[in-house]
C-alpha cells in the first residue's frame, strides 16, 4: 500500500489516514474536540551514521511499538522519517494529551542498550487542541508541529502546547504590538524564575528571571515572539523596567523567608543599556529598594552583542560601577567569543546548552567543555553550565565542583511560591 495510508516499517496508519480520520471528526455534527500530540524522535541520525541504517530501524520499530503500549484509544500515526502522530477525541483541555506526553518522555528516558554502550534517545512534542471555530484538520497538525518546533528551541524532552495561533509574528504582529502596553498595565505579563545550583554550597545560590506572557484571548505568547515586538514597539524600556523592579520586590521576599547571599539574573538587551536614561532607572531603584547592585547580574546575550564594541565597553564599565554583576550568556555560540573577554569587565560565562548535551557521550564537548573551564579560572571568571537535562550529564559536569548548573534536571521554571519552597531546601539560612 501507499506509505501515506500505512507505513512499511512499523505498519501505522500515514498521513492520508490521519487526514482524513480528522476532518471527519472535525466535521461530525456530533462535534467534541479533538487534541493531536506531535511527536518527533531526535539523535536518531547519530544512530544512523554510526550503526548503519539497519539499526537505526530497528531501534524506530521498538520505539513506535514502545509507545503504542502506552495509550488504547488512539490513533498512532507515522508521518515521517522520525515523526509521529497521536489522535485523540474528546480532549476538553492539552491535560489529557500531557499526560500521554509524559509517559512518552519518561519512556525515553530508559537508556538503549547497543553493545558495550549506552544510549539516550530524546524527543520534541507539540500539542493542539480543535475547537468549534477552527476545524481545519491540516491547521491543527500544522499548529502541533509548530509547537513541537517550538519545544525544540527549548531544549531536550520538551513538551509544548499550541497556543490558538499559529504563527503570531505575521499574521497578529499588529495585535500584539497593541496589546502590549496594556499587557504590562494588567499582570499579564509575570516572571518565572530558574533556580541555579551550586556543587560547591550544595544549595540553589541563584534564579534566572523569565518574563512571560499570558495573552487573555490568545494563550501563552512565546517569549521569542514578544519580546523582539517589545525591542520593535519601544516596549522593551518598561519591560526591561518592570523586570527590575519586580527583582527588587523579589530580594525584599527572600529576605523575609531569611534567604540570603541569593542573586537574581536578569537579560539585559544591548539597547536598553545604550538609552541614556537606563542606568539612571537603575540608580533610582537602588536607592528606592536598599537593592544591593552585586546580588543582581544582567547577562547579556553573546549574538546581540553588537559591532560597536568600544562604546558597548564603557557602557557595561558604567553599569559595573554600580555593583552589578555581568555575565555573557549562551557563551560560546558567537564568532568571536574571546575577543568579548578582552573588551568586557565580565564576572560569569554561561555557557550554552550545546556543550553540555551529552557531554557523557561525546569526548569532544567534554574537551571543549573543560577547556572553557579552564581559561574561565585563569581569568578568575565564575561559570554557569546551561540546560543540564540528565544524570549522565550532571555526573560529568560535577567534576568540575567549582560551577554553578541550570537546567530541567534541577528545576523547571517555576512562579513564586514554587521557587521559595524549592531553595529552602537547600539554602543556607540565619
Amino acid at each position: 500500500m501507499n506509505s501515506s495510508v500505512t507505513d512499511a516499517l512499523t505498519e501505522l496508519p500515514g498521513y492520508n489516514v490521519l487526514v482524513e480520520h480528522l476532518g471527519k471528526k472535525l466535521h461530525s455534527e456530533n462535534f467534541l474536540p479533538t487534541g493531536i500530540l506531535y511527536l518527533e524522535i531526535e539523535d536518531l541520525v547519530r544512530f544512523n551514521e554510526i550503526f548503519g541504517y539497519d539499526t537505526d530501524k530497528q531501534i524506530l520499530l521498538n520505539l513506535s511499538q514502545n509507545i503504542s503500549n502506552l495509550f488504547d484509544d488512539e490513533l498512532f500515526i507515522r508521518l515521517g522519517t522520525y515523526d509521529f502522530v497521536i489522535m485523540k477525541e474528546g480532549v476538553e483541555e492539552s491535560s489529557t494529551l500531557m499526560v500521554i506526553a509524559e509517559k512518552i518522555i519518561n519512556l525515553l528516558r530508559e537508556p538503549i542498550s547497543f553493545g558495550d554502550n549506552l544510549f539516550y534517545i530524546t524527543a520534541a512534542i507539540g500539542i493542539s487542541i480543535s475547537s468549534k471555530e477552527e476545524r481545519d484538520p491540516l491547521m491543527l497538525i500544522k499548529k502541533a508541529e509548530h509547537a513541537m518546533k517550538e519545544s525544540k528551541r527549548e531544549g531536550i524532552n520538551r513538551i509544548s502546547v499550541s497556543s490558538d495561533t499559529v504563527d503570531f509574528s505575521y499574521e497578529h504582529e499588529f495585535r500584539l504590538l497593541h496589546d502590549l502596553p496594556y499587557a504590562l498595565e494588567n499582570g499579564e505579563i509575570y516572571f518565572a524564575y530558574q533556580a541555579q545550583y551550586s556543587y560547591e554550597k550544595s544549595a540553589f545560590t541563584g534564579v534566572e528571571m523569565l518574563a512571560r506572557w499570558e495573552h487573555p484571548e490568545l494563550g501563552n505568547i512565546p517569549p521569542r515572539i514578544f519580546i523582539p515586538l517589545a525591542e520593535k514597539s519601544g516596549m522593551i524600556t518598561p519591560l526591561m523596567t518592570r523586570t527590575l523592579i519586580e527583582a527588587a520586590s523579589m530580594f525584599r521576599r527572600l529576605e523575609e523567608h531569611n534567604i540570603i547571599e541569593f542573586s537574581i539574573a536578569v537579560n539585559l538587551p544591548f539597547q536598553v543599556l545604550m538609552e541614556e536614561s537606563f542606568l539612571d532607572t537603575v540608580r533610582f531603584l537602588l536607592d528606592a529598594y536598599a537593592l544591593k547592585g552585586k546580588a543582581l547580574t544582567f547577562e547579556i546575550m553573546e549574538d546581540t552583542i553588537p559591532d560597536h564594541l568600544e562604546s558597548f565597553s564603557a557602557r557595561l564599565n558604567e553599569a559595573k560601577s554600580l555593583g552589578f554583576s555581568l555575565a555573557i550568556d549562551d557563551y560560546g555560540t558567537g564568532h568571536t567569543s574571546l575577543t568579548y573577554l578582552l573588551h568586557f569587565p565580565i564576572d560569569y560565562l554561561k555557557i550554552d546548552r550545546s556543550f553540555v548535551h551529552n557531554i557523557h557521550l561525546s569526548r569532544r564537548n567534554y574537551l571543549l567543555f573543560k577547556s572553557i573551564i579552564d581559561m574561565a579560572k585563569a581569568l578568575e571568571l565564575k561559570v554557569i553550565a546551561e540546560g543540564v537535562e540528565t544524570k549522565e550529564e550532571d555526573n560529568v559536569l560535577r567534576q568540575f565542583k567549582e560551577i554553578t548548573v541550570q537546567g530541567y534536571l534541577y528545576s523547571k521554571p517555576v512562579k513564586e511560591d514554587k521557587l521559595i519552597d524549592l531553595i529552602e531546601q537547600t539554602i543556607p539560612t540565619v
